[in-house]
């Protein structure tokens, strides 16, 4: 199918949504490239979370385990990965102890590069990507940070391209276009602890419409596009609640004065420099002396929340005009991982949460688990067998569950036992961390 679906889809309601998505039964597929019409040469856009990252490293062994290769899989099409040898682009993050707080170190080595540095990858997705990089973020000849490695190995192989993610998708001539863009945008907020880190919204504005417009216009492909959840609720962040009622037992003081000394309120949320700001804080109270309040910069206060979270309304609000103006698929992730925050979702008997260690997210406490992936996976394809009337085979998310090592009952640890390690959480900062600075 050549043509554009002039469709927008809104989401199904929340409590059909979920049941969709959780999947159950065999996970062979229904349909395959010939039943499955659009989906003959499909391209896949974004940051991180569509390039199957986790545990902080975009590395061969994980990358099969992302959304976007599940989708495949399950719909019959061939999506070829710029697959990473070992130990990973960073290292790979492993998980040494559960403590509480859990230990993680870095995997050893360098990693070689591509395995298959000849074969042309169809998700072009770059771990780090802003909004801007999208469009516009290109290979160098001679990279000169860890981002420009990853986007070189992503991106300049194998015809020494010089293309941004943008102009490649353009170039491969695709049926089919996911595209999920702009959570970097948004997740600039929890790793500087402001608001203000984030994409101004009419900036935001301004270049969605430029990426869905040229994609719109210069290709034939049926665009899918996902929304940007709340970054408020992913486990990076530490609520401040778990920190006060951890350090009042540690020292025996009341609650209301260690937030007082923090300066830190049981709403707020808590960042890499807030963790790092705590560990000196609990070092000075055991000798007995006056802690320094953590800075502004460690922790997002509870008016600073509803901001970012205001903020990332205003993203959507554009993505859906956008997407409708464009005639493609909405899917709603924002909606989808709101309602796993707030409820969890039972597999397998257990209550998997968005808590660090909850079975929802990985290692460096923003990109998914496979079961995660699975269900993320679940929710593309409950919204494209309802616009375009395929019947795509959910992801048996059960069977990934059982088998995923970093699900709960597999490594026997509860739903809200531990919070994130600063170790863990530096992770999340350098590969967000780098491409902020560009705005």
């Amino acid at each position: 199918m050549r043509c554009h679906p002039r469709v927008l889809l809104a989401s199904a309601a929340l409590a059909s949504c979920v049941a969709a998505v959780i999947g159950c039964g065999s996970s062979k597929s229904s349909a395959n490239s010939s039943s499955t019409p659009g989906f003959g040469t499909t391209v896949v856009i974004g940051d991180s979370l569509s390039a199957g990252f986790q545990n902080g490293s975009l590395l061969d062994s994980q990358q099969p385990n992302g959304w976007a290769s599940l989708v495949a899989k399950q719909a019959g099409f061939q999506l070829v990965l710029p697959l990473v040898g070992p130990p990973g682009a960073p290292a790979v993050l492993q998980l040494v102890s559960l403590g509480p707080p859990p230990v993680t170190q870095q995997a050893t080595g360098t990693s070689p590069g591509r395995d298959n540095p000849t074969q042309q990858p169809y998700d072009i997705a770059v771990p780090g990507h802003l909004l801007n990089d999208v469009i516009n973020r290109t290979p160098i000849l001679e990279p000169q940070s860890a981002e420009d490695v990853i986007t070189d190995a992503v991106l300049e192989l194998p015809l020494g391209d010089n293309r941004s993610q943008m102009n490649a998708a353009i170039r491969l001539k695709p049926t089919a276009l996911f595209v999920w863009a702009g959570n970097n945008d948004a997740l600039d907020a929890d790793i500087a602890g402001t608001p203000l880190a984030m994409t101004p919204p009419d900036a935001f504005s301004q270049q969605f419409q430029q990426l869905i417009t040229a994609l719109h216009t210069q290709t034939k492909a049926t665009l899918i596009v996902a929304n940007i959840p709340d970054v408020t609720l992913v486990p990076y962040l530490t609520p401040a609640v778990a920190i006060l009622a951890e350090i009042s037992a540690a020292t025996q003081l009341p609650q209301p004065l260690v937030s007082a000394l923090l300066g830190i309120q049981p709403g707020d949320l808590v960042n890499t420099t807030g963790l790092t700001e705590v560990q000196t804080a609990i070092a000075a109270l055991e000798q007995g002396q006056m802690p320094t309040p953590l800075t502004d910069d460690g922790f997002l206060s509870v008016a600073e929340i509803a901001q970012v979270q205001a903020t990332v309304d205003q993203y959507n609000a554009t993505i859906a005009s956008q997407v409708s103006s464009a005639g493609g698929i909405l899917v709603d992730m924002h909606s989808f991982i709101n309602a796993a925050a707030q409820t969890g979702v039972t597999i397998n008997n257990f209550p998997a949460t968005t808590a660090y260690l909850g079975g929802l997210f990985s290692l460096d406490g923003i990109h998914p688990t496979n079961t995660g992936y699975a269900l993320i996976a679940n929710q593309y394809i409950a919204t494209i067998n309802a616009a375009l009337k395929t019947s795509i085979t959910p992801v048996d998310v059960s069977s990934i569950a059982s088998s995923d090592p970093l699900f709960p009952p597999n490594i026997k640890v509860g739903s809200s036992a531990v919070h994130i390690s600063v170790d863990a959480a530096r992770r999340a900062d350098q590969i967000i961390g780098p491409t902020s600075q560009a705005h």
